[in-house]
């Protein structure tokens, strides 16, 4: 006969059937409640997405600029040398001793004003001899003349032969032939006397004098006494290449005088008109000499000196105009994107003709008055919401539009993470 179970084990195997049943029971509980929150984010999720969907996604914070209506001047550079248009190297046209230097080194003369002086007794004398040798040959000459009166009469009554007269009128022509050449002796003696006193051919500053009163100065010396160099006006010499050469001379041509400006070794600015154009093109290096012409009442262009040029080569008139980061250069060419009236943008394929100081000349894609993004560009497609946050360049606003960009980051990030 079986044995009987015993109380104890039919009570343990009570407590696992119910501690089975309440796991069983929590399981279940606990799979109602992950389904039911696994559904609700699902909905949240597909609630999220079709909001995304119909709202887009965040504006993009850029900075526009409308475009304008006006001329764009195109500029060449160049390295130039500064040359005087006149400089004079002073030297005796007459041979003796110095006797004054009526001048002080690096001051400003004026022309016709004395610079030095050469003994004149020698001169002086010459020409007291040749005035002398005149007025003799003056006397002869009246001698001759109120002689061939008389013969000119005595021939109607034979008192002189026709020969005699004939004779007379060849002495007075040979004593008018002297007297001319003694006045010639005289205008050179004048002026041998005249170039012992040395005056300044032109106006301009003195550089160092050469030769000390009390030398001896000849003609063919080495060093002049001194050169004189006009500093107001003054000009630039410069090379461009020789494909701007119709463009320069046609404008000449034309009467118009292209601007330039010089920035000097000072860094100051100054501001002329080219004035000529070589006459040939330097075969070795294939460039053309050009001359600009500027006022320099102080002198702060130095003869020789080294400058930097810039040349109005030619002016755009009427043009559209857009700051320079408006334009992006794709694969089909250089495009801009503007901003619509509904805050979104639009992309525009232009023709874009130069390029000068920041700004663009446009021919085509883009009207004057209609905003062109100029930062912010990355971040934009056809049909993009934007936010104007500037009206101003890149440079001049760019830690406003960073700012805005961060904060629209740091939003999408955001969504990101609770999704």
């Amino acid at each position: 006969m079986p044995a009987a179970p015993s109380p104890n084990r039919s009570r343990r195997t009570t407590r696992w059937v119910w501690l089975l049943l309440l796991i069983v029971v929590a399981g279940g509980a606990a799979y109602y409640f992950l389904a039911d929150d696994n559904s609700a984010s699902e909905e949240e999720v597909g609630t999220s997405e079709s909001a995304g969907g119909q709202a887009g996604m965040p504006a993009t914070a850029v900075a526009a600029i409308a475009a304008s209506q006006g001329d764009l001047p195109l500029e060449l550079t160049a390295l130039g040398t500064v040359r005087p248009l006149q400089s004079v190297a002073v030297r005796p046209r007459v041979e003796g001793e110095l006797l004054s230097v009526n001048f002080e080194e690096g001051e400003e003369v004026q022309q016709g004003q004395r610079l030095a002086r050469i003994d004149p007794r020698d001169y002086q004398a010459q020409l007291d001899q040749a005035q002398g040798q005149l007025a003799q040959d003056q006397a002869q000459l009246a001698s001759a003349r109120e002689d061939l009166a008389r013969y000119e009469k005595l021939i109607e009554t034979n008192y002189v032969s026709r020969q005699e007269l004939e004779q007379q009128r060849q002495l007075v022509r040979q004593y008018e032939g002297t007297v001319a050449s003694d006045r010639a002796s005289v205008q050179s003696a004048q002026v041998q006397l005249d170039y012992t006193d040395i005056s300044a051919p032109i106006s301009g500053i003195v550089g160092i004098r050469n030769v000390d009163p009390g030398n001896i100065v000849q003609l063919g010396d080495d060093d002049p006494i001194v050169t004189i160099t006009q500093l107001d006006p003054i000009s630039v010499i410069f090379s461009l290449p020789s494909r701007y050469v119709d463009t320069v001379r046609q404008r000449l041509t034309n009467g118009d005088r292209p601007s330039v400006r010089v920035t000097g070794t000072d860094g100051e600015t100054y501001r002329g008109q080219l004035s000529s154009i070589d006459s040939n093109i330097n075969s070795g290096t294939g460039t053309i000499r050009l001359r600009a012409t500027l006022e320099n009442p102080d002198g702060g262009l130095y003869p020789n000196a080294y400058v930097d040029v810039s040349l109005v080569s030619q002016i755009l008139r009427d043009r559209v105009i857009v700051p320079e980061p408006a334009v992006q250069t794709g694969q089909d060419g250089n495009y801009v994107y503007v901003v619509g009236d509904d805050d979104t943008v639009s992309r525009r394929d232009v023709t874009l003709e130069a390029t000068q100081d920041g700004r663009s000349a446009l021919t085509s894609g883009v009207e004057a008055g209609e905003r062109v993004v100029v930062d912010g560009v990355d971040n934009l497609r056809e049909g993009a919401s934007v936010r104007v946050v500037s009206d101003a360049l890149p440079g001049e606003s760019s830690d406003a539009v960073a700012d805005e960009n961060d904060a629209i980051a740091d939003e999408r990030d955001g969504d990101d993470a609770a999704s």
